[in-house]
């Protein structure tokens, strides 16, 4: 698998969480994530609203 077919799995993923109602957050950084992909739980993170798409 190329680094376009790991970015477009990638991408499909949030799209699907998104639209399901799942909570994604967003890391100070800007990277948008599930929160089961969160490196460190103790950094703030904006949460993605149901209903919201980011």
């Amino acid at each position: 698998m190329d680094n376009n077919d790991i970015i477009a799995a990638r991408r499909r993923a949030l799209q699907e969480a998104l639209h399901r109602g799942d909570t994604v957050v967003v890391s100070p950084t800007g990277q948008v994530e599930l929160p089961s992909e969160s490196s460190d739980p103790t950094q703030p993170r904006i949460s993605v609203p149901q209903g919201k798409l980011a």
